[in-house]
């Protein structure tokens, strides 16, 4: 980790360093919204995973010839030098980027840069590693994502307006091509498989700062875990109990 982490960035690096092991096993969302990213994406020759995780197959881009894998949690990087073992894997922060100006010309990053504190100073750092004519290819949680498990009473994060994130990319530097907001909808077989999918990739994080703002469901035994999930049956749909993310694309490309 770089000395661009915060108290946030090392709590994010240890639940998912913690979670490495089994992260295939949970990441339905993140496999999804791979797919639209990795069909949106141009050639490139050197590109940089941003929160890469256990690593992703970029196997379909032509002219590849380097990936760099970055991520805050060590963990993972483990798993991913496994999997992945022709990547460079590097340990740290998408604020604080370790790598020279100019280095990559592709950036890939899929639901990760939503734990950074200052998102604009990741936005930025990443136009600064990028080439002339390089492009980011993103995708990020944003508001009004997880409502099911808000209504039930759980602490979930507030995450970043798709207005907001658009603000990150100062149209002087950037030229957007993709910025699209879609509901995605990951469904369960009840109520604690769905809490499961949250912990079982690492993501079981509430900002600090928004901690003591919210609202929090009290379980004092068995009878208030199953009147919390009668009520989380009301709203089953024929696929199962639904958790909707509502995921941010954008795809942009670096003017100078």
């Amino acid at each position: 980790m770089n000395k661009g982490s915060t108290g946030l960035s090392q709590q994010v690096a240890t639940c998912f360093s913690a979670a490495a092991d089994r992260y295939h096993s949970y990441d339905v969302l993140q496999q999804q919204t791979a797919k639209r990213l990795l069909a949106q994406m141009s050639p490139c020759e050197h590109l940089l995973d941003i929160g890469a995780g256990p690593g992703t197959s970029f196997i379909h881009l032509e002219g590849l010839k380097l990936v760099t894998s970055l991520d805050i949690a060590p963990g993972m990087l483990r798993i991913l030098a496994t999997n992945f073992p022709e990547y460079l894997a590097v340990c740290g922060d998408a604020q604080s980027l370790p790598l020279a100006s100019a280095s990559v010309d592709g950036i890939y990053s899929n639901v990760a840069l939503q734990w950074c504190d200052n998102l604009e100073q990741a936005i930025s750092e990443a136009n600064r590693v990028l080439t002339v004519g390089g492009e980011i290819n993103l995708s990020i949680v944003a508001q009004d994502s997880l409502h099911q498990l808000r209504d039930l009473g759980f602490k979930i994060n507030q995450f970043i307006a798709p207005s907001s994130l658009l603000a990150c990319f100062d149209t002087n530097v950037w030229h957007i091509e993709v910025c699209e907001t879609q509901a995605v909808n990951v469904y369960f077989s009840n109520l604690k498989a769905m809490l499961q999918s949250i912990k079982g990739v690492g993501a079981a994080i509430v900002k600090p700062a928004q901690a003591t703002k919210l609202p929090q469901v009290t379980l004092r035994g068995r009878k208030d875990w199953q009147a919390l999930q009668a009520k989380a049956e009301l709203s089953r749909a024929p696929e199962g109990l639904s958790l909707t993310y509502n995921i941010s694309f954008i795809k942009a490309r670096k003017k100078r």
